[in-house]
């Protein structure tokens, strides 16, 4: 029995998890990127990525409603043809891999940046993140979704106090000229927004999981919305509060923010929300590469990756940054063109050739599934 027959992930739990793997490192990265290009305008580059976060949604909603039955890598020989579709499949886990990886590093110097662990070895840091994350995707997909499910009750309540309390502090009157710096400047700061909100294609991954193409598109189009709204107010607090200059000097806006009230012990329970969340991300993640290559080889189950995974995850975040330097220019620089091309544009031209090749007839969606999740997720049929 399939474990896609078993257990069906529900609108709600959708939101649940789109937000904890995007909204995770795009609140903490956004904030700064887009005050240094959009000035007191940056609350506005959240709401002009809207469109493409809505566009990233129907188009994965509409790609995985062809193949319902077969995870992202295993139907692209079925639209692209054996090799090329094998040798994009495989792009697409590198991709997720190095993806991974960079949460990971993202995850240690957030805990370094804000003093929580300094003491602690790096290595020993990420070892405690990536043991977690490996149980979670031994586990599967039913153990992953449940968690952070509860996970993501648990920060939307932390995350809403903090704000309360940050509120009072706000001064609107530093986001005044409204407009002034240019739709130009206001692009610019959208970028790092375009890509995180472009990660509404793990909607792909997790397809052959879903209750139906409903859920899919309520589930990311509420994300979507969520996102914008959260960034954005993000964004306010961070500028009415510290400044511009203030924000876009600072990698970790959100942290900086609590500094200023008076309430003890207050930046640990914040560290504590995103040690949560940061371990949802990494799971998500490593997950997506686990079943990714469990479906490009053929195996009938993953657990057999999940250590080997995870090891080579451990070192490569280790080896790849060196220091925070080169993960902030990462972040910056190079993710927004990757994230165009593999969020973007590559889904786009995959839909439309397979919309082609379903009108000619050429299109074969009904070959048997290979893969399956662990048995520890068969046992009952569940919904969410």
């Amino acid at each position: 029995m399939n474990n896609n027959d078993t257990y069906k992930i529900g609108a709600y739990t959708i939101v649940a998890i789109l937000v904890t793997f995007i909204g995770t490192t795009a609140v903490l990265f956004t904030p700064s990127t887009a005050a240094a290009a959009a000035k007191q305008d940056a609350w506005l580059a959240s709401f002009a990525v809207l469109p493409l976060a809505i566009y990233v949604v129907y188009v994965s909603s509409w790609l995985g409603s062809l193949f319902p039955d077969k995870g992202f890598v295993e139907y692209l020989p079925l639209i692209l043809g054996k090799f090329l579709g094998k040798l994009l499949g495989l792009g697409y886990i590198l991709f997720f891999f190095w993806f991974t990886i960079t949460v990971i590093s993202e995850s240690t110097i957030l805990f370094y940046g804000v003093a929580l662990f300094r003491l602690t070895p790096m290595l020993a840091v990420a070892l405690l993140g990536i043991i977690a994350s490996s149980y979670a995707v031994f586990s599967g997909i039913e153990s992953i979704s449940r968690s952070i499910w509860y996970l993501w009750i648990i920060t939307v309540v932390l995350f809403a106090l903090a704000v309360l309390q940050i509120m009072p502090l706000a001064k609107l009157s530093a986001l005044l000229p409204i407009g002034e710096s240019g739709w130009k400047a206001i692009g610019e700061g959208s970028l790092l927004s375009m890509a995180f909100r472009g990660e509404l294609l793990y909607l792909l991954i997790i397809y052959p999981f879903l209750r139906s193409r409903r859920d899919a598109l309520a589930g990311g189009l509420v994300t979507a919305i969520i996102l914008t709204i959260f960034i954005s107010l993000t964004i306010v607090l961070c500028i009415s509060i510290m400044g511009i200059e203030g924000t876009s000097r600072n990698r970790f806006s959100i942290f900086s923010l609590v500094d200023y009230l008076e309430t003890t012990g207050i930046k640990i329970y914040l560290t504590t929300v995103w040690i949560l969340v940061f371990w949802g991300k990494i799971t998500l993640s490593q997950f997506a590469v686990t079943l990714g290559l469990t479906q490009l080889c053929g195996f009938k189950s993953n657990r057999a990756l999940v250590l080997p995974v995870a090891m080579l995850m451990l070192i490569m975040s280790q080896a790849s940054y060196p220091s925070s330097v080169e993960l902030f220019t990462h972040v910056g620089d190079t993710f927004p063109g990757v994230a165009l091309t593999f969020e973007y544009l590559i889904p786009t031209l995959l839909l439309l050739t397979a919309v082609i090749k379903k009108k000619m007839g050429m299109l074969d969606n009904n070959q048997p599934r290979q893969t399956q999740e662990p048995e520890a997720n068969q046992a009952q049929i569940s919904r969410t």
